[in-house]
């Protein structure tokens, strides 16, 4: 009987030192972070992204995506019902612009230290950082589009009539193809959007599609309904892996680019929670595999990749030097006449 105890109190012990070994590695274990995201690449970040998070921490993600447009409304009307998003800076704007997002301590972030510093705080201190660098550029289809394009300039070329896709101006894309078109006929956005919209008037014969979504676009793309599109880089690693002659350009007007960004629902109740999710999402092994998979061109400086690998990616030092900012500040105060201005051009038939 004694040895028997013995045995039990052992079993106890161990039992109990395994708990707490548990609790230890998974200290979130039973909490939920709803995360509103983007829909692109949805499975490759379930591998890289989600199911590693919640195997380290025992939490459980609720992920709920959608169009950013639609995602923002639902955020600002409904801020309870979220704690992370996950979205592109003109976006990030019109959240902080709400008064909807937390603002935090980002020092607090073991891995803060590891990422270019641009992409540490882009909306201001206390604000989420940017987890990877877009930049607009153009892919077309070498089968079938017999024009060698090297410019934004380019897509105003006659041969091109019917065959063009490009950003609507309420999309991410939509204001930095809005730049790179006055930087492609030496204007300035705000000062002369009156030449710029006339210019986007002239284009309007060779574009088929205004788009949304780049999904659809790229399925116009391997459908053949067009040869040209006005893309965002990471968007380009879906359309190769369907048709490798299609072909990426830097614009030579420049690389006009925007960041995508993490950032805290305000009033969220998993607020360390939701800081562990951004720093796991800053961490080498998600910047690392999410690159190598072609979803995210990564913000830290210690991944290392190959020419294959980078493809159209910003990557390095030198490439993010070169990014052409936005001013958001200026985008927001002119964007809602911009809009009415694209439609009246491009909803019309």
């Amino acid at each position: 009987m004694k040895k028997f105890v013995t045995l039990l109190v052992t079993l106890l012990v161990i039992a109990s030192l395994s708990f707490c070994a548990v609790a230890e590695e998974k200290p979130f274990a039973g909490q939920t972070l709803t995360i509103s995201t983007f829909s692109f690449n949805a499975e490759l970040l379930q591998k890289n992204v989600y199911d590693p998070f919640e195997a380290a921490t025992g939490a459980k993600l609720v992920v709920d995506t959608g169009r950013n447009p639609e995602r923002v409304t639902k955020i600002v009307e409904s801020p309870e019902d979220y704690d992370v998003v996950i979205i592109g800076d003109m976006f990030v704007d019109q959240l902080r612009e709400a008064g909807v997002l937390e603002t935090f301590d980002s020092s607090k972030l073991s891995n803060i230290s590891g990422i270019y510093e641009n992409a540490r705080a882009p909306m201001g201190e206390g604000y989420g950082p940017a987890y990877t660098f877009n930049r607009l550029g153009i892919v077309y289809d070498s089968a079938f589009c017999d024009v060698e394009i090297k410019s934004i300039a380019d897509l105003w070329n006659p041969e091109l009539a019917g065959s063009i896709a490009v950003p609507e101006m309420t999309t991410t894309s939509g204001p930095l193809f809005y730049y790179a078109t006055a930087a492609a006929f030496g204007l300035e956005p705000g000062k002369d959007d009156e030449a710029i919209f006339a210019k986007l008037a002239e284009l309007k014969p060779n574009v088929v599609k205004t788009w949304t979504s780049a999904n659809d676009t790229i399925t116009m793309l391997n459908q053949g309904e067009i040869s040209v599109a006005v893309l965002l880089d990471y968007s380009y690693t879906t359309a190769k892996n369907a048709n490798p002659d299609y072909i990426w350009v830097d614009p030579a007007e420049g690389s006009f680019s925007g960041y995508n960004m993490i950032n805290i629902i305000k009033g969220s109740k998993n607020k360390e929670l939701a800081e562990a999710f951004i720093n796991f999402y800053l961490s080498y092994e998600v910047q690392n595999a999410n690159a190598l998979d072609g979803v995210d061109a990564p913000v830290r400086m210690d991944v290392v990749l190959t020419e294959d690998q980078v493809g159209s990616f910003v990557y390095g030092a030198d490439e993010v030097a070169k990014l052409v900012l936005p001013d958001w500040s200026l985008i927001a105060e002119h964007q809602a006449n911009w809009i009415n201005s694209w439609n009246a051009i491009f909803s019309v038939k």
